[in-house]
């Protein structure tokens, strides 16, 4: 009985050790696609069975990811096969049924602002759902002339330092704009990031050659890049177009960092890991 229990206690501690390490892996595992949804759920809650689901355990993360995931997924749980453009394709179908839908400003009598105004008198939290920017430029020469990026609601630019804001993006895939930049060889060229509003992830980036007036899909898109869209967990943190050398862009992502020297038609890979952010030397003190 003695040998048995030396033998048992490091057994057993062993054993709850590589259990403890393999259920770590379920974050990977969520940003993996090759990983099947259902896995995944498996693995979590295997981790929090034994470590628990209190206040910064990263549990209430975990279920906001599953709620944002599964009904993409259900009910076969294979994320690998995922088509990107779903949404857009039913979008799609549906304007085509119903082509007065293109524009906002063809509903019936427009739209009218119902409130509430006050965001204080819906909800005593510290965060009153009042929405949130992200990005904003103003131009060096103008500065009545502003364009700004919401998480949640798209691009925005004005003309009148604020008093009228024209909002560009309302039916592009995606209605969030986490991150943009304006070309400094050309204002009017300008680069955002289309992203889920809620949970940030990407669409690809998009391009406007008329001060935003407009929007076309760039070469940096889930078709060609094999990841974004539906289905996956990847973000574009930050797009930074240098400020002294033209056509020269760099991209912070989930993914790393891409540096383009064509304008975006073609771009490297110039670190794995997540960039979340760019800055460039500056003379100023």
């Amino acid at each position: 009985m003695p040998t048995f229990k030396l033998l048992f206690i490091p057994f057993f501690i062993f054993a709850q050790f590589l259990t403890s390490a393999q259920v770590r892996e379920y974050k990977k595992m969520m940003a993996d696609n090759s990983y099947h949804f259902y896995e995944v759920v498996d693995a979590a809650n295997t981790y929090f069975d034994i470590h628990g689901r209190g206040k910064g355990s990263g549990w209430k993360n975990f279920e906001r990811w599953k709620n944002e995931n599964e009904s993409k997924f259900f009910p076969t749980g294979e994320r690998h096969t995922v088509d990107f453009y779903l949404p857009q394709k039913e979008y799609a179908s549906i304007l085509a049924k119903q082509s007065h839908l293109k524009n906002k400003t063809s509903f019936d009598n427009g739209w009218v602002e119902l409130g509430p105004w006050d965001a204080n008198t819906v909800t005593s939290h510290y965060s009153p759902g009042i929405g949130r920017v992200e990005d904003i430029w103003i131009d060096p020469t103008d500065a009545n002339h502003l364009y700004l990026g919401s998480r949640s609601g798209g691009f925005w630019k004005t003309s009148d330092g604020g008093k009228n804001w024209k909002n560009t993006t309302d039916f592009l895939v995606a209605c969030g704009v986490r991150t943009f930049d304006v070309n400094p060889f050309n204002k009017n060229e300008i680069l955002i990031d289309v992203q889920h509003g809620g949970a940030e992830f990407t669409h690809g980036i998009y391009r406007s050659t008329d001060g935003g007036d407009t929007w076309i899909k760039s070469n940096f898109n889930p078709d060609i890049l094999g990841w974004g869209g539906l289905g996956n967990t990847d973000r574009i943190y930050k797009i930074a177009y240098h400020p002294n050398v033209n056509n020269q862009v760099f991209l912070g992502t989930s993914k790393g960092l891409f540096v383009s020297n064509d304008n975006l038609k073609t771009w490297t890979l110039a670190f794995n890991g997540a960039a979340t952010d760019i800055e460039f030397p500056s003379n100023k003190k």
